[in-house]
């Protein structure tokens, strides 16, 4: 059977001691011997980056490959193993081609079903591999997150390699020099070794009409190396990843009462994403996400409404259907789904006028106004309904929160920048 060098396996599994007799090592050959082979290397597209390397595949056509049944409940119940193992089994199927040794591949999986909503995400996905779907409504700053540095004993001298999981930064506690056993430690930040790390937060699409005027769910997301700079805020996205919990700080103290003994245990969820496909991606690559899909008798409904020889009264008609009449009123709100056209001024800096309409529906109660606002939303592929009667004004437009893990200042936006339909009441 095929055996990784012990500095392929440092790669894959830093900070675990290198084993011939490993268990894991026998999946490593099993699936070494499947990605050798053409049928299971063509399922296999590399992505080159200029601080990181990896691996796009296609989750059928990664099980159809590797013909496993327990390979999809592995990979829901113990992802960050079986992502390790895979990843050594292509990352030396790679070298066995001509691939230079100690270049990292990281195995990205796209298209991973079932996508779960966020409403589901409680405590029991915990270490689970799971796809969302959602909206992006905030990105932080792209920043260096160390992952391993080297610490010097300031006793002794002695060196010692820390590996920081997740990025958590826990220095040695001990010397591993029997003779001193010293606590004091120095770092050695020049021997660090540093990965690109960004935050975004994701929202829920509200595609439940019965919890309309709730506030939607978010969760954060973590991406790291090729995966930064992959959406901005109002990308409709579709990841995957390992849902994590990190500790939050609580302190329930009252007035009087000494600070820290009421700190509870909380912890909040986050993803660490393994791969993001954006509305933005090209057409032909592995991370194209097809946000709407049409299937062959939906063509036909099409190619027989746009030959019909008066076409605007028919869409104006079909326009909330419930309400009859307000013909003026549903053609205007027809008319800004649609959009206008952008125009420049005549003059040699060609300033731009905003060629998208907004209307203003004005009315008396009951005459069926915000019925036909929940209908546009509906009918916009991106499109909320958000009641300006229960939403602040910072909730509509944009907000400028901090983020208590990094300290830095974000915009996020509201309901106004991010969807195109809103009830000012």
């Amino acid at each position: 059977r095929m055996v990784p060098k012990e500095s392929d396996w440092e790669l894959y599994f830093s900070g675990e001691p290198f084993n011939i007799e490993d268990p894991r090592l026998v999946h490593v050959s099993n699936f070494f011997d499947i990605f050798r082979t053409e049928a299971g290397f063509s399922a296999l597209h590399l992505q080159e980056n200029a601080s990181a390397y990896s691996v796009h595949t296609d989750f059928n056509e990664l099980k159809e490959v590797l013909q496993l049944e327990e390979f999809e409940t592995a990979l829901s119940e113990s992802p960050t193993e079986l992502l390790k193992v895979l990843g050594l089994a292509i990352y030396q199927s790679f070298v066995e081609r001509g691939w230079s040794e100690g270049r990292k591949l990281t195995l990205r999986i796209y298209h991973y079903e079932p996508v779960t909503s966020l409403r589901s995400l409680k405590s029991n996905f915990v270490g689970r591999f799971v796809s969302l779907r959602g909206n992006v409504v905030r990105v932080s700053n792209v920043k260096p997150l160390v992952i391993q540095m080297d610490f010097v004993c300031g006793r002794c001298g002695q060196r010692v390699r820390q590996h920081f999981t997740d990025g958590k930064y826990e220095p040695p506690t001990t010397c591993s020099s029997l003779h001193c056993r010293s606590k004091v430690f120095i770092p050695d930040r020049e021997s660090s070794k540093t990965m690109d790390w960004q935050k975004l937060r994701l929202q829920e699409i509200d595609d439940d009409q019965r919890e309309t005027g709730r506030v939607p769910r978010t969760i954060e997301c973590e991406l790291t190396e090729d995966l930064v700079d992959a959406c901005i805020p109002g990308d409709v996205v579709t990841l995957s990843g390992i849902v994590k919990a990190t500790s939050t700080e609580l302190d329930l103290s009252g007035p009087g009462r000494a600070r820290g003994k009421n700190k509870k245990s909380l912890y909040i969820l986050y993803v660490d994403v393994n791969s993001i496909s954006s509305g933005k991606a090209s057409a032909d690559g592995p991370n194209k996400l097809d946000i709407l899909q049409f299937s062959t008798k939906d063509l036909y409904a099409v190619d027989e409404i746009a030959n019909q020889q008066d076409l605007f009264p028919l869409l104006v008609k079909s326009l909330c259907p419930a309400i009859f009449g307000h013909e003026i009123v549903k053609a205007g709100l027809l008319l800004a789904l649609f959009g206008g056209t952008q125009k420049f001024v005549g003059d040699k800096n060609k300033v731009a006028v905003r060629g998208d309409p907004h209307i203003l529906v004005v009315g008396d109660p009951g005459l069926g106004k915000s019925q036909m606002l929940q209908s546009v939303a509906t009918v916009a592929p991106r499109g909320i309904y958000v009641g300006g009667n229960t939403t602040s004004t910072a909730g509509l437009t944009v907000t400028m929160v901090k983020d208590a893990a990094t300290g830095d200042y974000a915009l996020e936006a509201g309901g106004l920048t991010l969807y195109r339909c809103s009830d000012l009441g």
